[in-house]
């Protein structure tokens, strides 16, 4: 019974070990840089990131949307960021940021984001530079 005991509490301290280390690895994520897609004929778009807290960061976004209106959107804002992700919400518009250490995923819900006619965010953009980015404009 004795040797149990000690079995099972060295399995949960492990546990409570790596779990600890882990969120510490999420909370130290740093997703300041800048990203980039390209998506060919069909626009482009850019991600800066700049952290300014432990739980924010301040995110631009500049796209254009492809032929034959290229039309443009831009968004800059201050979120909230846990565990890597970030979300925006405003009426219909909602925008959440997911990020890793290459790249952040934008998952655009709504079209009522202030951007041009029929130009959306949401994509994969590679993560270029992990310099802090000029955040004076959003593009």
């Amino acid at each position: 019974m004795k040797k149990s005991f000690v079995s099972a509490a060295l399995f949960f301290g492990s546990i409570l070990f790596l779990s600890s280390s882990f969120q510490s690895k999420i909370e130290d994520f740093n997703p300041t840089g800048t990203y980039e897609y390209d998506n060919g004929e069909d626009g482009d778009g850019t991600v800066k990131v700049k952290k300014i807290s432990s739980d924010k960061i301040k995110v631009s976004i500049f796209v254009i949307g492809g032929p034959p209106s290229h039309n443009m959107g831009e968004f800059m804002k201050e979120l909230k960021i846990k565990n890597g992700v970030a979300n925006y919400k405003s009426g219909d518009c909602a925008l959440k940021f997911i990020f890793n250490s290459k790249a952040v995923k934008v998952v655009q819900s709504g079209w009522d984001c202030g951007f041009g006619n029929g130009v959306a965010a949401g994509g994969y953009y590679k993560k270029i530079s992990s310099k802090v980015p000029d955040m004076e404009d959003a593009y």
